[in-house]
């Protein structure tokens, strides 16, 4: 027969034994709620990007204008861009329409012409999507007026400040609902040459902006 120091001893154990299977129990209850019911918005990181040619000038036919307006600018350019897209989800993957793809500098987009195909993105996976740009003389006539001296200014501190934006469509799977979505990619960049190693990038942070709609 045991005696009473025992039998408390063998209590203490059986509790300690209870209290970690409702802590293991506990944990896996956290764990699925936030796999199905939380649902996560995707992020995104400016890998790379990379600026051959950058050149800015006004209209030959600027000169013959009379008005007081700024002469209309052309801008000449190349440049590419490494952007990676991660779903932080536990459980939901996430599809992705067509993506249009524009290039901005000082407010004025200067190229839309770039798209990327549709695509899904598993839970807790990450997708590269490279972005290629080019253009001769692109006429920028939605270009601010102060936009030609801001470009002088950036060109001779060496690095222009550009910025890349995705918009799209995305829906998680298992779900109705179709979000909108925009990807903001602040990028600064020096002007390198194309025969030349390419500088040193600092990998950025983009903005994610979603649709203020129930699913998203």
């Amino acid at each position: 027969m045991g005696t009473f120091w025992e039998y408390e001893d063998w209590n203490w154990k059986k509790i300690g034994i209870w209290a970690a299977i409702l802590l293991v129990l506990g944990g896996v209850l956290v764990v699925l709620i936030l796999a199905f019911a939380v649902i996560k918005p995707p992020t995104a990181t400016a890998e790379d990007a990379l600026l051959t040619r950058f050149d800015l000038a006004p209209s030959p036919n600027a000169s013959n204008s009379t008005t007081a307006k700024p002469p209309l600018q052309l801008l000449s350019y190349n440049a590419t861009a490494t952007v990676s897209m991660r779903n932080p989800n536990l459980h939901y993957a996430i599809s992705y329409g067509l993506v249009a793809v524009a290039f901005s500098f000082n407010g004025t987009r200067f190229d839309e012409s770039g798209t990327v195909a549709a695509f899904d993105l598993g839970a807790r996976k990450e997708t590269t999507l490279r972005l290629k740009v080019g253009g001769v003389d692109r006429a920028l006539p939605k270009l601010p007026a102060g936009g030609a001296a801001e470009f002088e200014r950036q060109k001779e501190a060496g690095r222009f400040e550009v910025e890349v934006r995705l918009d799209t469509v995305m829906q998680y799977k298992g779900r109705k609902t179709k979000c909108p979505l925009a990807v903001i990619c602040p990028l600064s960049l020096q002007l390198v040459d194309p025969d030349v190693a390419a500088t040193s990038f600092q990998k950025t942070k983009c903005t994610i902006l979603r649709a203020k709609i129930s699913g998203c």
